[in-house]
């Protein structure tokens, strides 16, 4: 009785993480289909004359305008320099 319960509990534990993976497995393969939304932009940030938001999920920057308080442009990423990252 004790195998049968220890059969059972290891193959609903085995079935679980195979479900988790296809899960993962899909979503990653729909983000990549599709790509990021953009949903989660941060608060505008200020560097070197140039003002922008980032994507919180993917990193991608985006153009903001000052005056009128709206992002505008494409998305595009930028290079993490050294010495970007160094500047506090």
């Amino acid at each position: 009785m004790q195998t049968t319960l220890e059969t059972l509990e290891n193959y609903s534990n085995t079935r679980q993480a195979s479900v988790s993976n296809v899960r993962a497995v899909l979503g990653r393969w729909l983000s990549e289909l599709f790509g990021c939304q953009h949903t989660e932009m941060s608060r505008p940030f200020s560097r070197q004359g140039e003002t922008f938001r980032v994507c919180i999920t993917c990193g991608a920057h985006r153009q903001f305008d000052e005056k009128t308080w709206n992002t505008v442009g494409p998305y595009y990423f930028k290079e993490a320099r050294r010495l970007d990252l160094m500047r506090h």
